[in-house]
């Protein structure tokens, strides 16, 4: 059996929000985000994550609800990301556990 790459077979509640926000670079997308990095450039030059992942992540955060998506400039069209009630729910808990992170460094 080869090795699963997501959580949807389990039935369980934890294992739903990962599906949202268990992926490498989320939390840190969804901070950055949280302290003021709304748009693309802004989010990569912050973390210095590569546009491809960067995009596939936005994207998975907006479709989880997450994120917003709002277009701020129509040609190039470009959009920036804001946290939504869901996200914002989310923030206490990124940094509660920033501050275990720091207490097990």
């Amino acid at each position: 059996m080869s090795p699963r790459k997501n959580f949807q077979h389990l039935d369980d509640r934890l294992a739903d929000a990962l599906e949202v926000v268990g992926e490498w670079w989320t939390p840190l997308i969804v901070a950055a985000v949280d302290k003021g990095s709304f748009r693309f450039e802004s989010i990569q030059n912050s973390l210095g994550i590569a546009r491809n992942i960067l995009t596939d992540r936005l994207n998975t955060l907006v479709a989880g609800g997450v994120l917003e998506k709002r277009l701020y400039t129509a040609k190039p069209q470009r959009f920036e990301y804001h946290l939504t009630a869901k996200g914002l729910e989310l923030v206490p808990i990124l940094k509660d556990l920033e501050k275990w992170g720091t207490r097990h460094r």
